[in-house]
This record gives C-alpha cells, sequence and structure tokens, in this order.
C-alpha cells in the first residue's frame, strides 16, 4: 500500500483528508507540524508528501526546501490556501511537484 505523508496543522482538516486517501487505498500517516514532518520525511521516505504551507514554527515552503536540499527527490504536494500565482510559481520553484489551492475537491 503506498504511503503518504499528510503535513497539515489543522486536526479537521487532517481528518477529512487522511480519510479520503485511505478509502483511496493509501497507507496515511499525520504530522501536525513542518518539524515533525521533515523528521517523518527523511526517515520513513514515504511514497508522496501533501504538505501544507503555512504550519506553525517550519512552514510548508522550509519543509519543501530542505527535502531538497537534502537530496530526497520523493514527490511533494503542497496544499494552501494561498492561492496567488506568485504563491505557487514560487513553491513549484523551490521543489514542489504540485500545487492545490484550498478549498479543493477530494477527487481534485
Amino acid at each position: 500500500m503506498p504511503a503518504v505523508l499528510l503535513i497539515e496543522d489543522d486536526a479537521v482538516i487532517a481528518r477529512v483528508i487522511g480519510t479520503h486517501l485511505r478509502h483511496a487505498g493509501f497507507d496515511v500517516e499525520w504530522s501536525a507540524d513542518g518539524e515533525r514532518g521533515l523528521e517523518k520525511l527523511r526517515f520513513d521516505r514515504p511514497d508522496v508528501a501533501v504538505v501544507d504551507l503555512m504550519l506553525p514554527g517550519l512552514d510548508g515552503w522550509g519543509v519543501t526546501e530542505a527535502v531538497r536540499r537534502e537530496g530526497l527527490t520523493g514527490p511533494i504536494i503542497a496544499i494552501s490556501a494561498r492561492a496567488s500565482e506568485h504563491d505557487k510559481v514560487h513553491t513549484l520553484g523551490i521543489g514542489a511537484d504540485d500545487y492545490l489551492a484550498k478549498p479543493f475537491g477530494m477527487r481534485e
């Protein structure tokens, strides 16, 4: 079963996304902040990471930059309520593989 690490500080959003991903056949682990999420990315090496950008402490941009700087190549899907073109281009430019603006549909 493919492993997804969800790094999201909002427990309600994390629960909804996690439930949908589990129903789709993924093994989901959740981290509520960037520092813990980064550690899980380093040591657990999930198949994909879904990373909120606005996290307490180390934000999603910092997580993405650290992961890429360390040579980790697993896919990163950024999620954020920030939907400007600048935010999307910047996030993809630092190494995210895709960007979903909240709110988004689970089929998306």
